[in-house]
């Protein structure tokens, strides 16, 4: 049986070591790499085969400096599809849950969980592949099967980034080098999508899934 591998991608240096420790001594037998940074660890992944990523656990803190987000959510599913991606946040709020169990994540983890939850969620979820989703809390763990995930394509996500920079239709079309209308239909599919009416309601949204304003793409 080929050793479990966990990544945990996690910029504050406090939590990443709490981390770190909390697995060292809990789950002893697995083998551990941190890094600070999406694209540190996308590095890293790019070296692996899907096969051995099948053994990796990845830890994803939602909020980091440069890929972050929701882009970053998508970008560690579409490099190790078989990985188990867990992300965590300092919040629990529904829509990200949603949007990031829609871009490929197995379970979310909030900050505020205590860590004896943390470990016996791991542990579980290094024997086993998880039936389904997980959000996991200071209240406890909850099957969020029922909860109806979000789910942007690749383009979407480009397209709300310019949304929260306070692009318009127009000058998203420029930016992408599509036609005007095509970039209306986006924005109407990504508005349904997040249950939302108008462009400020979006950008909140959009805050809340980890977009800045200053990430360039």
């Amino acid at each position: 049986m080929n050793k479990k591998t966990v990544l945990i991608v996690e910029d504050h240096p406090l939590y990443r070591q709490a981390l770190s420790n909390l697995i060292k001594v809990s789950l002893p037998d697995v083998e551990l790499q941190s890094t600070n940074s999406a694209e540190e660890a996308l590095a890293t992944l790019s070296k692996k085969s899907k096969k051995e990523l099948a053994d990796w656990t990845i830890l994803l803190d939602l909020s980091l400096p440069g890929l972050s987000g929701l882009s970053a959510v998508h970008a560690f599913a579409e490099a190790a599809p078989t990985s188990s991606l867990v992300v965590i946040s300092a919040t629990d709020d529904k829509l990200q849950v949603s949007a990031c169990i829609g871009s490929g994540a197995i379970a979310f983890i909030s900050k505020s969980t205590p860590p004896d939850r943390v470990t016996e969620f791991l542990g579980r979820l290094l024997r086993e592949k998880l039936a389904h989703p997980e959000l996991i809390t200071s209240e406890g763990n909850e099957n969020i099967a029922n909860l109806k995930p979000i789910r942007l394509t690749p383009r979407q996500i480009e397209v709300l980034l310019l949304i929260f920079q306070g692009k318009s239709n127009r000058d998203i079309a420029q930016t992408l080098d599509i036609i005007e209308a095509t970039a209306k239909a986006h924005v109407s599919a990504i508005f349904r999508e997040l249950d939302v009416v108008n462009r400020t309601q979006a950008l909140l949204a959009a805050q809340k899934l980890g977009f800045r304003a200053a990430t360039n793409h």
